[in-house]
């Protein structure tokens, strides 16, 4: 899957940012919150990190070209894991079919089970979902307070809706969310202090449900 990074908001009256100098190449592997690229405002300088660990696809915006908050900088391709686990259940599955091709009865029941297995893998994934880490906020920058929850857990969000306000010793400033969906779970309360490339929140699949359904449906 494709994960797209983007300009974060950087401060409140920050509305573009110039990238200074890409710290990684195309076709290089990244990990989670590692350095991507350096960015300067009129207000800080600071490193963009990566919002998921894959392979730096493409690269959008060129060094000392200047962007809006929001704009698609360079594109991930962290989808090594998803179709691994998507063709093992596809495999097992055809054997089976080819297995009684004769029958017409017997091939109703067996794609009945396949579902019934699918239905736990997305739930896991759900659990896992993408998460929302505090970025660097500035060079000297190590730690920053959450302030404000703009969203609760269930509620749905966009890709690069601010998700919630963080204060440092430099700039107040939203955290947009890395990707479409429902947030799952908040991992560190309004008030809290977070080091930077802690995890904040868990962005799950939209549709998918928070930890409170499923011990509801267990009662």
């Amino acid at each position: 899957m494709a994960v797209s990074v983007t300009l974060p908001a950087l401060g409140e009256s920050v509305t573009e940012g110039t990238v200074t100098r890409w710290l990684k190449a195309e076709g290089e592997r990244v990990e989670a919150d590692e350095p991507l690229l350096e960015v300067s405002t009129d207000k800080v300088d600071t490193e963009i990190p990566a919002p998921a660990a894959g392979v730096l696809s493409s690269i959008k915006v060129a060094e000392d070209e200047t962007v809006e908050v929001g704009a698609e900088l360079a594109v991930i391709d962290d989808g090594s894991g998803a179709p691994a686990e998507t063709a093992a259940p596809a495999a097992e599955a055809a054997p089976a079919a080819e297995a009684q091709p004769e029958p017409e009865p017997a091939p109703a029941p067996q794609a009945e089970a396949p579902r019934q297995e699918a239905a736990p893998a997305p739930s896991g994934g759900g659990a896992e979902g993408t998460p929302v880490t505090l970025p660097a906020l500035g060079e000297s920058v190590t730690e920053g307070t959450v302030t404000r929850w703009l969203k609760e857990v269930g509620e749905s969000v966009e890709t690069d809706e601010p998700l919630l306000e963080v204060s440092t010793d430099k700039v107040d400033t939203e955290i947009p969310s890395p990707a479409a969906g429902t947030l799952l779970e908040i991992l560190v309360g309004e008030d809290e202090t977070a080091e930077v490339g802690a995890k904040l929140a868990v962005i799950g699949a939209a549709g998918q449900a928070p930890a409170a359904p499923m011990t509801a449906s267990l009662a």
